[in-house]
Order: structure tokens, then sequence, then C-alpha cells
């Protein structure tokens, strides 16, 4: 390339693969800021409102007395401080940088899965597995419409499987407690978190593991005003589950065939058997083809316990499948069956997300009157049996032990010093 007075300037083929990326998370970014104006959910958005106003100008020590009802765990605190003050030193619209962080959260993710991708295969799918994250219509209407946080837990997921992947287990313990103390929901990821630490690294690393978890855990949560640790965090995390008591909380799943919003009573129990038993079904495969099969299969126990988590147990939002399409996008170039997992998972995720926002807002503001809506109708009866097809398929997928004795990953184009192929 020329550029004045017959200068040459060269791009190698590295660096035009990194302007490409640039360029595609840019192009991403700026769809999401277009749609920044589009209604979310008022009490969502002013509940976030809140919440940076009151961390930015209290700071974080009081927050949970003085925010008033605030269900979300500690580290959102440290983001809702830090944004909200920059909110409000650059007189920034408060509802912009609300949704901005989730945004900026799931480029992050979108950044992960490219790198990821990228040192397994060729640029070109590096890519495609990128965008289909960066661009997937569930989640930008997720961030950007609705203005919801799950882009910030599923980062730190998805950080976290990522380096244990390539054997950092005191890093990952820590990214999976920050996922934690974000959102309850990563929790699902824990049972894969602890095998995969003890498989690569022994007990010894377990133990670390285990030590830099609790530390990570303290640390965030020691600036806060509490008597004691375990109060403080329970209350949280099982104050607003307890409130929540029905089989499904908007949620197009299993019991989401039979309505939403019913009284889960020993429902409750038969959910969270069923996600045990699926978790030791995933456990028991991943171990017995674990020599053979790669980080592919890890990879793919990791969408399979977030897709259970979302299926199975009771009292479930409709945007808890969110993070298993991370999961999806980063599989999309490395293993062909997940393909149409992609393609179904992400229309059921994203009727139900608009669904639900429709009501929502239909019945806004008076919350009680939401039992009105049409639950139980044929939209939630049929995106709940497709969801259950699709979990059955994905089984399927675990259980065929042809799936992971072979690779299906292009091998990455090698290069020579001046960047071009060889």
């Amino acid at each position: 390339m020329h550029c004045g007075r017959g200068q040459v300037v060269n791009f190698s083929f590295a660096r035009r693969e990194i302007v490409i990326f640039a360029f595609v998370l840019t192009v991403s970014f700026l769809v999401r800021v277009l749609l920044f104006p589009q209604q979310g959910y008022p009490i969502d958005t002013g509940d976030f409102s809140y919440w940076f106003n009151t961390a930015a100008s209290h700071g974080i020590r009081p927050f949970y007395s003085l925010a008033g009802f605030a269900d979300y765990p500690p580290f959102n605190v440290y983001i809702f401080w830090a944004f909200g003050s920059i909110a409000k030193a650059a007189s920034i619209n408060i509802l912009a940088m609300v949704k901005l962080v989730p945004n900026l959260f799931d480029l992050g993710t979108a950044a992960m899965i490219y790198f990821f991708v990228r040192k397994q295969s060729t640029f070109k799918l590096a890519l495609v597995a990128t965008a289909l994250y960066a661009f997937n219509p569930a989640v930008i209407f997720n961030a950007a419409v609705w203005g919801q946080y799950d882009a910030v837990y599923t980062f730190f997921l998805v950080l976290s499987l990522m380096l244990v992947l390539k054997s950092k287990p005191e890093l990952s313990a820590v990214a999976f407690a920050l996922g934690i103390l974000t959102k309850p929901q990563g929790i699902a990821l824990l049972p894969l978190i602890v095998f995969l630490i003890y498989k690569k690294g022994g007990l010894k690393k377990l133990l670390f593991s285990v030590v830099a978890f609790a530390a990570t855990v303290f640390l965030v949560i020691l600036p806060f005003q509490w008597s004691s640790p375990v109060t403080f965090l329970t209350n949280i995390y099982f104050g607003a589950y307890g409130g929540y008591a029905f089989t499904s909380i908007n949620a197009f799943n299993l019991w989401g065939l039979y309505g939403l919003w019913i009284p889960d009573g020993i429902l409750n129990v038969v959910g969270w058997s069923l996600f045990g038993g699926f978790t030791v079904f995933v456990l028991y495969f991943l171990n017995k083809r674990f020599k053979v099969s790669g980080d592919n299969l890890a990879v793919f126990s990791a969408f399979m316990l977030l897709f259970a988590f979302f299926m199975l147990p009771t009292r479930i939002h409709e945007r808890y499948l969110f993070p298993a399409i991370s999961v999806l996008a980063l599989m999309f170039p490395l293993i062909k069956k997940t393909r149409p997992l992609y393609v179904v998972l992400t229309a059921t995720l994203f009727i139900n997300e608009a669904y639900v926002l429709y009501w929502l807002n239909a019945f806004y503001p008076n919350f009680a009157d939401l039992y009105k809506a049409p639950y139980g109708g044929l939209i939630v009866v049929a995106v709940s049996a497709i969801n259950l097809l699709m979990l059955v398929y994905a089984s399927i997928i675990m259980w065929d032990r042809r799936t992971w004795l072979k690779t299906e990953v292009e091998t990455p184009v090698q290069t020579i010093n001046d960047g071009e192929p060889k």
C-alpha cells in the first residue's frame, strides 16, 4: 500500500486480522448505541439509574443501607460506582450509561471468543464466531434494548472457563468468584470448574483455587457494612430467590409447558433434583472421554450445564438462557453439530425476551396485573417444547462417542515472517 511521497506501508497478515476484528466490534457497538433509545422496562432502568446515582454519590460502603431494594450481589456495586461516577463527572445521561455497561461487557466476551477460537482455527472461523455473538439479536436485545446485565456475569463465566482450560486454575477461581458476586446463576458452572481444576492440576491446585475463590469473595465484600459476611451474602442471594416461589418466572422451559407463575411447592425439589441428575450425566461423559476429546467436550459441557440450569429448576427467569449463547458461539466453528443449537436457541431466547418485555410494558406500572397476560398460551408452550427438544438433541450429542473422537476444526494457516501464508 502506497501512502504519499512514495512511502510504502506494509500491513502484516496478523495486523490485517486485528483491523478487521476491531472493525467488526466497532460496527456491533454502533448498532447497539443506535438501539439505546428503544424502550426497555422502566422499573429495571429506574432501579439501575438509582443504584448508579446512589453508589456514585455515597460510595460503596453504605450502598445497601441507602439503596432500599437492591438484590444485586456486591461486585455490581463497584460497577455502579465506577460508571455512575463517570456519568456524574462527565454529565452523561445516566440511562445511556446504564445501557452502555452491559454492551461493553458483551464486546469483551466477543473479543475473548475471537482469541480463543483463533488459537485453534482459522481467522475466518474466529471472525465468524465473534460476529455470531457480537451481532446475535437475542444478545443485543438483552443489553441494548432491555438494558439487562446478564452480559456482565457471562463475561466472567467465559473468562473463568478459558482460564481453567489454559491451566490457570487460581485465576479461573478468581474470575468465577467475580461472576458469582455479579449474579448467582453462575453457580451452574461450579461443578464443571471444580472438575476441570482437579483434572488439570490435581488436589493441590484445587485447594489453592478454593483459597483464591474465598480470598476474592472476602476482598470484594470487605468495604461494605456488615457484621457477618455469611449473613450479608445469604440475605442478598436468598432473599430474592425466596420471593419467587413459582415454577417458571417467564422462562420458556420445562415448566413453561404447564404455564408460568404457578406456585412450585415440592416441584422446587423436583426441579433441582433434575438438574443435579443432569449434572452427573454431563460430568460422567466428560470424565469418560476427557483424554480423547481435548477441550471441545469441556466447552460443550459448560453449555450443557448452562442450558440445563435454564430448563430444569423452578423459579427461573427468561434471561437465564443468555450465557449459554456465548458458549454456543464459541463452539460454532469447533463442533458442527452444535450449529443448529445456536440458531434455534438464539430464536427461542429472542422470542422469550421480546414476549416478556412486551407484556411487562403493557401492564406497567401495575406489576401485579402481569398475571393477566396470556401466559400458558400457544407461543409459550410451543417455544418451551422446542427448547426441550433442543435439550434432548444436545444430550444426544453429549452421549454420542463419535462426535468426540474426531476433529472438526480447521487447522490454522501457518504464516512466514512477512505475513504471507505458506
